[in-house]
């Protein structure tokens, strides 16, 4: 019964334990399937993560490489050009390791009968080696300049076509004999053949040279290029320009204006300081003005006496006293008295002078030879001689430049007299001057003001530097070198003297113009 009741009580209750069976079934199941679950899961993660990973490395890869990639980029043109050097250098390493075995291989003999067909020293056969080695490296590095020019030379004349417009392009193939429709760059390389076959190379290359030669001897100061142009026996200087610099510089220095009276620039007596000096100053005023006028009174009876003793000569007697002073002896006979007599005036005067001058002390006199720029000795009377040749010279030229006055006056008035009074009176109307009645008053007032408004001073003023050019211009270089030396005057033209150089090298070449030291430094270096 109890086991009956037990079972059927179990089964009675069997709905529950079901139910916990169940539970636990699931349980199990799902204790069962989470491992599996959990490591499937993992695996999922893992491997999500691990992708994520990879590609988050290989952005950041991708990245950094493009990073660098923009950074290298300029070292990898440094390097580039940085490398084409290492590349010429290990090649000069290489050729020089190579020809060193050669040179080694010879036998002295051999050597020493290439470096004199060289042209180079010789000496033991390590030294003989070392000396070809040296040698030849010059030579391939002077091949390489040369090319390196060369294509300086073809890629100008390349850019040079290739600026051109179009029709100015097709013109030049048309007057070059290239015809048909050509696309630009077919123009430009059929332009470049001919261009090399008219041995443009040659000739860029030439000028490449004149162009850098140009610019080392306009770097040269004047007094660099002087002495170089002597040395090479070039004319440094151009003729007509040191002949307009001097006349330049006589111009300024005043040389062409009028010529001024010599004044001699007397003390005046100090002025009275008192009321009771003003009497005895005006009573000796009184008496020089007495003495004055007697002294005036005896000159003129003694001029007076001189024309009467003179007129008492015969013709043949004045003329051979005019001829004794260098006179030409000219008009009739009243003329030749005055002529004779101006001379004796002179003379008087002269002596009259020279012995003030030697009443002078000799501080005065030099005072009076610096006033007037005069260089004399210290001697006393060579110091007077100075000064009276100094004023007979300004007097000397006085007279001359009115005799040109004159001549000028006398030119003006033929053209003055050809005109007609109505003209006349139009031209003294603009110059402000009274029209007058008759033409010879209108010229005479038309002259007098030519002298007056500095217009006969212009025209002779022209003359006298025409006059000077002339004279300038019938002189040998040297004695204008000289005097623009003298003058300080700069006669030197730079751009003439780098064009005349340049010209002298084309000719005769570098070597005979270059004035640098370096050979001579070199041939020292080598004893």
């Amino acid at each position: 019964f109890g086991s009956s009741s037990l079972c059927s009580g179990t089964r009675l209750h069997s709905p529950r334990p079901s139910t916990s069976s169940a539970t636990m079934a699931l349980k199990r199941k799902a204790v069962a399937k989470t491992p599996a679950a959990v490591f499937k899961r993992s695996k999922g993660k893992a491997a999500a993560a691990k992708k994520t990973e990879e590609e988050a490395t290989k952005e950041v890869e991708e990245q950094e490489e493009a990073e660098e990639q923009q950074q290298e980029e300029p070292e990898e043109q440094q390097d580039e050009e940085i490398s084409e050097e290492e590349k010429i250098k290990q090649q000069e390493e290489q050729t020089a390791i190579a020809r060193k075995k050669e040179l080694k291989a010879m036998g002295a003999a051999d050597l020493k009968e290439l470096l004199v067909s060289k042209g180079l020293e010789t000496g033991n056969k390590a030294d003989m080696v070392e000396t070809m080695l040296a040698h030849e490296a010059k030579l391939r590095a002077a091949q390489r300049e040369q090319e390196a020019k060369m294509r300086e030379v073809v890629v100008r004349k390349k850019e040079e076509l290739e600026k051109m417009s179009a029709p100015d392009l097709k013109d030049l193939c048309t007057a070059k004999g290239i015809t048909g429709v050509l696309a630009k760059p077919v123009r430009v390389e059929k332009l470049l053949q001919l261009w090399q076959q008219d041995d443009g190379v040659n000739k860029g290359l030439i000028q490449m040279a004149r162009e850098k030669r140009e610019a080392e001897l306009a770097a040269k100061d004047k007094a660099a290029l002087l002495k170089l142009c002597d040395k090479v026996g070039v004319e440094a200087f151009v003729k007509e320009v040191m002949v307009e610099r001097l006349l330049r510089h006589e111009v300024e220095a005043g040389c062409f204006v009028r010529p001024a009276a010599e004044q001699e620039v007397k003390e005046e007596a100090p002025a009275a300081g008192k009321k009771g000096d003003l009497v005895a100053a005006l009573l000796a005023s009184e008496a020089n003005r007495k003495k004055e006028l007697e002294l005036k009174k005896q000159q003129e009876e003694a001029e007076a006496s001189k024309r009467k003793e003179l007129k008492a000569m015969s013709v043949d007697e004045l003329k051979k006293a005019l001829s004794k002073h260098k006179i030409d002896p000219v008009g009739k006979k009243d003329d030749m008295v005055e002529a004779l007599f101006q001379v004796g005036v002179q003379e008087e005067k002269l002596a009259a002078r020279k012995a003030e001058l030697k009443s002078m002390g000799k501080d005065e006199l030099k005072k009076l030879l610096q006033s007037k720029a005069i260089e004399a000795s210290s001697g006393k009377d060579a110091m007077v001689d100075a000064v009276l040749n100094h004023e007979a010279k300004a007097c000397e030229e006085l007279k001359a430049y009115a005799a040109k006055v004159e001549e000028v006056l006398a030119k003006k008035r033929e053209e003055l007299e050809a005109k007609t009074a109505a003209d006349l009176k139009e031209i003294c109307v603009s110059k402000g001057l009274k029209a007058g009645t008759g033409k010879e008053d209108r010229v005479e007032r038309l002259l007098e003001e030519a002298k007056k408004d500095g217009e006969v001073d212009k025209v002779l003023t022209q003359l006298a530097r025409s006059t000077r050019r002339e004279e300038l211009l019938a002189m040998e270089q040297a004695g204008l070198r000289k005097l623009c030396d003298e003058a300080g005057v700069d006669a030197l033209v730079k751009e003439v003297m780098v064009e005349r150089l340049l010209t002298h090298e084309a000719e005769h070449g570098l070597a005979a113009a270059d004035s640098s030291e370096p050979p001579a430094k070199k041939a020292r270096s080598k004893k």
